[in-house]
């Protein structure tokens, strides 16, 4: 195998950390494997019409001049279905390279949901793919029932987790390093400060929380916030107890675990939860809604599920979190990060791609 492709919408910036910074973990995962990867990102978050017709314009030409023009490309893998899977499948058509896709959630329960023709592209993108791959078993149906791909096409397989990076540190020299208070129990929350996160309901709880405890409680919310109308909504829940913390560097992201008492991942939709894994592996208890990839990502004692969109629920798991001598299950918790480990993960990807090619050959 010559060259490995990969397709993204999302791929992080010095500007914008987190933009899909697990497709740029994996790429360099892959490298240190030994594998040659060239990319084809979009590495622009802008949002609104005329944004994101321009970016996606110049992400497409870029794509698609780096496919025309490299030499030795084996395969590509698409990251979402659509839109990356489009230059994915046009490759395949033009070149015949063979093509994996990964579906993150997203692509599957709302772009493609959006009109007719990004669910008949959607459609096409996994039916003609080599392999697709879910990030959750949830995810994995999804695809087999309402896009009818065979089930031995399908792998269900995360993102994975660097533990050489997320990883348990000293709770109190963490906070040292955050300047938090050695005395305070921490809550903390990672992703887009958007409705579709559950970032709403985590404030109220928060809110009743403070209400019922003697303790000095504070909430962290670390990620973009981008979504200025969503913001001024939540405006009237945010006070001192509150930070509020722009995206920040991997390595910060777990100090910020590590001084944490709890994560808490209140999401209506999630394809996977990979916040939550990374939570894990920073030995940082998990309470999560029970939704997408977190249903069985925290099965079996390795997290705390809740109902979603339900305050009353996510505030008495708040509380129980509180007053619980051992909420962190380091049993079910070590299952849980040896299947997720990103060595491994690597590893079977590679074997993914070497049956593509292999398959690929053969036609």
């Amino acid at each position: 195998m010559k060259k490995i492709f990969v397709i993204s919408n999302m791929y992080p910036t010095s500007n914008h950390l987190s933009y899909g910074i697990f497709v740029k973990n994996q790429v360099e995962a892959l490298r240190k494997a030994g594998m040659n990867v060239e990319i084809g990102v979009n590495t622009n978050p802008s949002t609104g019409m005329k944004n994101a017709l321009k970016k996606y314009i110049l992400w497409a030409m870029k794509v698609m001049k780096k496919g025309l023009f490299q030499r030795g490309i084996s395969i590509t893998h698409a990251h979402y279905v659509f839109p990356s899977g489009v230059f994915s499948l046009l490759l395949k058509k033009i070149f015949k390279i063979p093509y994996i896709v990964t579906a993150h959630g997203g692509d599957i329960e709302k772009m493609a949901k959006k009109n007719a023709n990004i669910r008949k592209w959607t459609t096409r993108i996994l039916k003609e793919s080599s392999h697709v791959i879910a990030v959750g078993p949830i995810l994995a149906k999804q695809i087999e029932a309402d896009f009818h791909v065979p089930k031995e096409k399908i792998t269900i397989m995360s993102m994975g987790v660097n533990r050489e990076v997320f990883k348990e540190g000293d709770k109190e020299d963490a906070r040292k390093l955050l300047n938090l208070s050695p005395d305070d129990f921490i809550f903390s929350f990672v992703g887009n400060v958007i409705k579709q996160k559950g970032v709403e309901e985590l404030l109220q709880a928060f809110e009743q929380v403070k209400l019922s405890t003697n303790k000095r409680v504070k909430l962290a919310i670390i990620g973009s916030r981008r979504d200025e109308s969503f913001m001024e909504k939540i405006a009237p829940l945010l006070n001192d107890d509150v930070l509020l913390i722009d995206p920040v560097k991997q390595q910060d992201l777990v100090t910020w675990f590590q001084a944490s008492d709890v994560f808490v991942l209140p999401s209506h939709i999630e394809g996977f939860g990979l916040v939550a894994l990374e939570a894990i592996a920073c030995g940082t208890p998990v309470i999560a809604s029970d939704v997408g990839g977190l249903s069985s990502l925290l099965s079996n004692d390795a997290g705390h599920l809740v109902e979603s969109q339900n305050v009353s629920s996510l505030k008495e798991e708040m509380l129980r979190s509180l007053e619980a001598e051992n909420y962190y299950n380091h049993d079910a918790t070590r299952k849980v990060l040896y299947t997720h480990d990103e060595k491994n993960i690597i590893k079977n990807l590679i074997l993914i791609y070497e049956s593509a090619v292999q398959n690929g050959i053969k036609q």
